[in-house]
């Protein structure tokens, strides 16, 4: 199975805001050009791992639960006390347990961050939430193997058809 493409783009952005957060420090320090033109290198590519990031629907309760965190991460100080939920809910779905209330709750979330904030949140967490109930309700699908038992009398059985 294929890892979650909304996985490896959240760790490459973390990374990259990481690195960011250090070399705005050592630019900080002395104002070099080479080290303004790192920041500005890092800027333009964590702009465009959100932009990708933006267009890039999770397969997996996985991704999903990234999503949640990134957007958790972003929140606005009012709604604040919404990201202990938020939390919560990341972590039951990397854990692999979809709850159907924390489906309702999240699309509660989601409109309520539509309505309320009206354009002031700079991450667009409506999308991304969007996104992320979009990756944890999808179905999933487990394959049983079913095996035939072992010896003659399980193939005789098998052969027979049912009464």
């Amino acid at each position: 199975m294929a890892i979650d493409p909304v996985v490896v783009l959240v760790e490459e952005l973390r990374t990259a805001e990481k690195t960011l957060r250090v070399a705005a420090k050592d630019y900080e320090r002395d104002r070099s050009r080479q080290r303004g033109e790192a920041v500005n290198l890092l800027l333009s590519t964590i702009k465009s791992l959100n932009s990708e990031l933006l267009e890039t629907l999770p397969t997996s309760a996985l991704g999903a639960a990234e999503l949640i965190r990134l957007v958790m991460e972003r929140l606005p100080f009012s709604h604040a006390r919404y990201a202990d939920h938020f939390s919560e809910v990341a972590r039951r779905l990397s854990a692999g347990q979809r709850l159907h209330g924390d489906l309702v709750w999240l699309r509660a979330m989601e409109m309520s961050l539509v309505s309320t904030l009206q354009g002031e949140f700079d991450f667009k967490a409506a999308p991304l939430l969007r996104m992320a109930i979009f990756g944890a309700s999808r179905p999933v699908v487990v394959f049983r193997a079913v095996m035939p038992p072992r010896g003659a009398q399980g193939r005789g059985a098998m052969a027979a058809p049912p009464n």
